[in-house]
């Protein structure tokens, strides 16, 4: 061989040997981005669902505080007394009941002209 194709050879090598290098280069970034961005992205995951747990023991703590309080509301014999007169319509022994007994008829007074021929009928009208 000449000395010119030799020495071009020679400098060839160097550049071949760059690009390689920067090959690596990149290759290894690219591969430590990936190991770091993964576990990077699981770790933010993970603190949404903290997140989202938290906030959901937190309104499950305070609704378990409001069960409690009617919990000892309900062992007090005055509000239970209170409860079963308001809502269930009970009396106690000795207490005067007294009823309404209305007919709709007498007190709704439906137009000449209404729609609903079945709201009169069952009025008695």
């Amino acid at each position: 061989m000449n000395a010119p194709t030799q020495l071009r050879r020679r400098e060839g090598r160097p550049r071949v040997m760059a690009v390689l290098v920067g090959l690596v280069i990149v290759v290894s970034a690219v591969g430590l981005l990936a190991v770091l961005l993964f576990p990077w992205q699981s770790l933010t995951s993970q603190r949404r669902n903290i997140d989202h747990a938290s906030d959901t023991l937190a309104r499950l703590q305070a609704e378990t505080a409001h069960l409690a309080e009617q919990v000892a509301e309900a062992k007090d014999p005055v509000v239970v007394e209170r409860i079963a007169r308001e809502q269930l319509s009970l009396v106690r022994d000795g207490d005067t009941l007294y009823r309404l007994n209305v007919d709709p008829a007498d007190v709704v007074k439906l137009p000449p002209a209404w729609p609903l021929r079945g709201v009169a009928h069952l009025l008695g009208n």
